[in-house]
C-alpha cells in the first residue's frame, strides 16, 4: 500500500523528458516502459516482495499509464508535456519497485 502511494506523490514531480518517435506517434520508450514494470511487478510478486494486492494495484497503475499514452498519441505525437507526464509514471514505478520491500522475501 505504501508503495503505491509513494508512487502518487512520486508522478508530481517533473523530470526531463526524452523522446523517440516510433510507429503511430506512440514514443517507443514509453511501450517498453510499460512492458517492462509489467513484467517487473510479476518477477517481484514472484520473489514475494510485492504482495497480490500491491502487485494488483501496481498493474493497474501500469495500465492507466498505456491508456494514457494511447490517448496522448491519438493526435499522432506527444508533446513535451505528455511525453514528460508519461515518463514521470514510468519512472515513479520503477522508483517504488526498486524500493526496498516492507516484510522479508519468502525463504
Amino acid at each position: 500500500m505504501m508503495r503505491i502511494l509513494l508512487a502518487t506523490l512520486a508522478l508530481s514531480i517533473p523530470l526531463p523528458a526524452a523522446a523517440q518517435t516510433g510507429i503511430n506517434g506512440r514514443i517507443v520508450p514509453v511501450d517498453r516502459g510499460v512492458r517492462d514494470n509489467n513484467a517487473r511487478i510479476d518477477r517481484e510478486r514472484s520473489a514475494g516482495r510485492l504482495s497480490r494486492s500491491d502487485a494488483r494495484r501496481a498493474k493497474a497503475e501500469n495500465g492507466v499509464t498505456d491508456s494514457l499514452a494511447d490517448r496522448y498519441a491519438s493526435d499522432g505525437r506527444f508533446s513535451d508535456d505528455e511525453q514528460t507526464k508519461i515518463t514521470n509514471r514510468n519512472n515513479a514505478m520503477r522508483s517504488i519497485l526498486d524500493a526496498p520491500a516492507r516484510v522479508a522475501p519468502k525463504g
